[in-house]
C-alpha cells in the first residue's frame, strides 16, 4: 500500500491505492483545512507535494478547474481530490516548520 508522509508533522499513513490525500491525513490525524467537505470548491486543502508528485493520479476535471481558479503551483494539489497511487510526501504552510 502507498505511504503518505506529512512534513513537518512527522506523521505518515499507509492507504489503499486510489485513496485521497485528505483521507490519509484524516487517518494520520494530520489537520488539513477545508470548508467544502471534499466537494472541490474551496481550495483550502491545498498541499504542496514535496516528493512523489508522479505517484498521484492525474487531476480530474473538477480538480483541474480548482487548480486553475485558485492559482495552484505545479507541485500543489487539492488534498480532497488528489488520489494516491504510490508513496508521497506533502506539506502545507499552516503546519509551520520544525
Amino acid at each position: 500500500m502507498p505511504k503518505v508522509k506529512f512534513v513537518p508533522l512527522g506523521k505518515e499513513r499507509e492507504v489503499p491505492k486510489g485513496a485521497s490525500i485528505l483521507s490519509a491525513a484524516n487517518r494520520a490525524q494530520a489537520p488539513i483545512g477545508q470548508s467544502c467537505s471534499g466537494d472541490g470548491i474551496c481550495g483550502w486543502c491545498r498541499v504542496a507535494v514535496l516528493d512523489g508528485l508522479d505517484h498521484l493520479l492525474p487531476p480530474g476535471a473538477l480538480e483541474q478547474r480548482l487548480i486553475e481558479e485558485k492559482g495552484f503551483q505545479t507541485n500543489e494539489r487539492a488534498a480532497c481530490l488528489a488520489k494516491v497511487n504510490g508513496d508521497i510526501t506533502v506539506t502545507t504552510t499552516y503546519w509551520g516548520n520544525e
